[in-house]
């Protein structure tokens, strides 16, 4: 019972750093973002977003993938963590050079000549991501994430404010590449100075082999998820025009700035935190319900929120040179209110060391996802039939993994289902009152204050009304932390 009880309070002391991480994170991000987006234009952002295709491709073969391998090892030591990263860093190496080589390629393909350099130096995030995901591999195996806090606020900081100087001061183009370039190599050394975790002159097959069969699994469905999302972006930016997939991209950036706060957190927390109650499946179902509950909760009010209110979000803060966002916004905001019940299931399946059953779900989802994408431009031909489509393959996915949850971790579809929709139904009354608050006819930032305030308070009532079961455990613990805190 004191082992439950220390891992509990590991977990929520977890879930608080990386909220308020991601949290100060991302209000940063989110407030140069709006910045850099009024200065730059579609175009800019369009060339960006297709150059980090090709990136962010490479980066899944060093991130993610083999540290969750050093995550789920409870066992694992220096000479398990010395060994990834010699192993990453030399992939790493080689992915920048394939890159490096093929950028003037890629900008003969797209006629656009700016992205020969522009993806020559971004491919340099590559061999800095493979450091840094080994330093976060070992921040989430001790579940110590204050230091990543402090190593992911500060990079940011820094990183938007030479972004925005570089706007202001006619780089255009540049200072998102410099942003982009500086934040991963400022979260790299300050994460080398806090986590005091250096590399060695060693390395061990042995010990690499086993961290590889578990993670290429890992690798492969990464590979399959990055590539299918990012197959779209190539698609627009050919197909269409450097504009088309400037709001392509930023329409789905509102909503994952937004929710990835909360889901990202909780994959963080929960992976590590499962890993170590993997044979004890009442606890491992308990854990995983606990916080799809939650996260479902917490996302519900802000998405569908999002998404009623997007076309006055966009006016007041893009201007009106981004309203063709506003539609990408609205069917990604459902999209995302979809994932913790998906992602929580992943985090189980994975915690049980079953990442054969992950990918293949994730080559089942993909499939369909490409008959669906393709469906869609021969019978649509446009960027919001390809959105569209990428909302039915998540929908696809979540009964996939509702499916293997229920079978392996013993948390029912039905249940999954009952604690979605019990938030989806709150979230439906709450948007009612948004949109007759709405119709007022009054100062556009007076309006959606009014808006937002209607729709918190219509949310809690409710959730207080109906008993909504997330709500209550989420006042219990604010109760309990504003009484810690007087005593």
């Amino acid at each position: 019972m004191e082992e439950q009880q220390v891992s509990r309070r590991k977990v929520f002391s977890g879930l608080f750093w990386v909220y308020l991480e991601t949290i100060c994170a991302q209000a940063v991000t989110f407030v140069v973002t709006i910045i850099l987006a009024r200065l730059l234009s579609p175009a800019d952002y369009g060339i960006i977003a297709l150059v980090m295709v090709f990136v962010n491709v490479a980066n899944v073969f060093v991130t993610s993938s083999f540290s969750f391998a050093l995550i789920q090892k409870n066992d694992a030591d220096d000479l398990d963590y010395q060994t990834m990263f010699w192993f990453n860093i030399v992939v790493s190496f080689l992915l920048f050079a394939v890159l490096f080589v093929i950028a003037p390629t890629v900008a003969n393909y797209y006629d656009i000549p700016l992205l020969s350099p522009v993806l020559r130096v971004l491919a340099l995030k590559i061999p800095l991501s493979a450091y840094n995901s080994i330093q976060l591999a070992k921040v989430s195996h001790d579940l110590n994430f204050k230091k990543s806090f402090m190593s992911t606020f500060g990079s940011t900081i820094l990183s938007g404010a030479i972004g925005i100087v570089m706007a202001y001061t006619g780089y255009g183009i540049w200072a998102l590449v410099v942003q982009v370039i500086s934040n991963i190599l400022f979260n790299t050394v300050f994460l080398m100075t806090i986590v005091k975790w250096l590399p060695k002159l060693q390395f061990s097959f042995i010990r690499l082999l086993p961290l590889i069969n578990y993670g290429w699994k890992l690798l492969a469905t990464g590979f399959m998820f990055t590539g299918y999302s990012e197959l779209c972006k190539l698609i627009i930016g050919k197909r269409y025009s450097a504009d088309d997939l400037g709001y392509y991209d930023k329409g789905t950036q509102f909503p994952h700035f937004i929710a990835s706060n909360v889901d990202s957190t909780i994959n963080r927390v929960l992976f590590p935190a499962l890993s170590n109650q993997q044979d004890d499946r009442i606890r491992l179902k308990e854990i995983t319900r606990r916080s799809a509950k939650t996260s479902a909760y917490i996302m519900t009010p802000i998405l569908f929120g999002l998404a009623i209110t997007a076309p006055t979000i966009v006016h007041l803060l893009l201007t009106d040179k981004w309203l063709p966002c506003v539609p990408f916004i609205q069917i990604m905001c459902f999209s995302w209110w979809l994932q913790p019940t998906q992602s929580c299931s992943v985090q189980g399946i994975k915690a049980i060391g079953r990442s054969d059953i992950y990918l293949k779900v994730e080559i089942i989802a993909k499939i369909c996802g490409l008959i669906l994408l393709f469906s869609s431009i021969v019978l649509f031909d446009t960027t919001i039939a390809i959105a569209v489509s990428m909302l039915m393959t998540q929908i696809i996915a979540v009964i996939l993994y509702g499916f293997y949850s229920q079978n392996l971790i013993g948390y029912k579809i039905k249940a999954q289902l009952s604690d979605l929709l019990s938030c989806g139904m709150i979230g439906l009354i709450m948007v009612v009152a948004v949109l007759i608050v709405g119709k007022i006819e009054l100062n556009n930032i007076l309006v959606l204050l009014m808006q937002i305030f209607t729709g918190a308070i219509c949310y809690i009532a409710f959730s207080w009304l109906f008993k909504i079961e997330a709500f209550n455990y989420l006042y219990v613990i604010a109760k309990k932390h504003k009484y810690s805190i007087k005593r």
